[in-house]
């Protein structure tokens, strides 16, 4: 039986590392879904092995609510969605899909110990930064004095790519280190000065990566992480240097920020079209002068334009990730455009507000679950899926990621933190 067990073990950690680090990798969708089948079938051949398990009762109403807001995106798409087949088609890649990926990586990671599963996802999170950071030290090296560090490239995709998977790995591992440091009986996965390391090189990351809205979701995650510990242990709140010194490197490295304000000012106000194809003829100017700062000005003019969508429209276009592109297709006739670049405003643009309403207090639940679960075991695993919900949300706010492999991603390490959770009628 133990010959069996250890060559199974590995094969679990192996096959939750791989799905992780493979997921975020473009032109991969055919081998990220012969992994899952992979999984699907070693799940289904050991389910005599394995008890039934059950979601912990501090998350029960967050269960509840997703299948309240899951039926609610189904009658929607049926009865009051514009077009019904495509928005089925939405809801089954961008909803239902990834619900049963996070039921595939709980039942996945139930055949592990909790170290191990949380472990194997933090690994792979981590290989991808460490990876950024080979790739331009590579580039600089190669290129001598004429390229100055960071150089802004990374090995795939773009950097908001980058950004995302960042994110993720910051909040597993920030609610890591205050379970450490509140917990009593405290398990880590790893030990705890590889913890900070991963936290500093998450970072670290987050200044060579260089993308704004993932730097103001990581001061807000490493705040609210030194405020929770700061709490019982003082010497801690002087990490909130730290989220300073982020924020003011972010601010002197990207300059973006400069013309930020009165940018956002305009895109709000202004009458201006330049929002939709960027012509440099319709580009607005600062009272200085100089031309607006384009990405700022353009996401608040998106936004501007799906707050007077949604009031045109308060039950919704019909789910799918393009529902503002939709809403700006009818308004203007202009085609082409997806996202306003809020997954908030995007997803009530195609679920409607009873649809934001019952996400936003799904996710609220999930985080409170999460926190209960922490409180009442010592749970690690509770807090870290408080952290990653909390975090996804606030990142969904400043970017449209509530869709595509960032949604299938977070929900598997939402179901791999709900395996590893403690049950109090279990001795594992």
């Amino acid at each position: 039986m133990n010959a069996l067990r250890q060559p199974m073990t590995m094969f679990w950690t192996a096959w939750l590392a791989a799905v992780v680090f493979i997921f975020p990798l473009p032109g991969t969708i055919a081998l990220r879904n012969l992994l899952l089948l992979v999984g699907l079938v070693a799940v289904l051949a050991t389910r005599r092995a394995v008890p039934a398990l059950r979601p912990p009762a501090e998350l029960r109403p967050a269960a509840w609510a997703l299948v309240a807001i899951t039926a609610w995106l189904v009658l929607h798409t049926a009865a009051l969605a514009p077009a019904p087949a495509t928005a089925l088609g939405n809801l089954r890649g961008d909803w239902l899909v990834p619900i049963l990926v996070g039921a595939l990586a709980t039942w996945s990671a139930s055949r592990v110990t909790r170290p191990i599963a949380i472990s194997s996802v933090t690994a792979a999170l981590y290989a991808h930064v460490i990876w950024v950071f080979g790739w331009q030290f590579w580039i600089w090296i190669g290129n001598g004095a004429s390229v100055s560090w960071p150089v802004l490239l990374v090995p795939f995709g773009q950097n908001d790519y980058q950004s995302s998977i960042n994110g993720m790995l910051l909040t597993l591992v920030l609610a890591e280190r205050v379970a450490s440091k509140l917990a009593h009986g405290h398990e880590s996965p790893y030990p705890p000065r590889m913890g900070w390391i991963m936290v500093a090189t998450s970072l670290l990351g987050d200044v060579v990566i260089r993308m704004r809205n993932g730097t103001l979701s990581s001061i807000v995650m490493l705040g609210l992480a030194v405020l929770a510990v700061g709490r019982i242990r003082r010497r801690y709140l002087a990490l909130l240097l730290v989220a300073a010194g982020l924020g003011i490197s972010s601010f002197a490295l990207d300059e973006r920020w400069s013309g930020l304000r009165e940018s956002l000012v305009i895109g709000w106000t202004s009458e201006s079209l330049y929002w939709q194809g960027f012509d440099e003829q319709r580009r607005p100017r600062l009272a200085s002068g100089a031309p607006v700062e384009q990405s700022a000005y353009a996401r608040s003019a998106w936004a501007r334009q799906a707050l007077d969508a949604i009031a045109e429209h308060p039950l919704g276009l019909g789910f799918g990730r393009d529902a503002f592109g939709r809403a700006i297709e009818m308004k203007y006739g202009y085609k082409g455009m997806v996202s306003s670049h809020s997954g908030w405003l995007d997803f009530t643009l195609a679920a409607g507000v009873p649809g934001i309403v019952l996400l936003l207090l799904t996710a609220g639940l999930a985080i409170r679950g999460g926190w209960l679960q922490f409180r009442r075991h010592d749970d690690p695993a509770g807090l870290m899926l408080a952290f990653l919900v909390g975090g996804y949300l606030l990142r969904c706010l400043l970017d449209g990621h509530m869709s595509g492999w960032r949604l299938g991603l977070f929900a598997f390490i939402c179901g791999v933190l709900i395996a590893a959770m403690r049950r109090p009628d279990s001795a594992a």
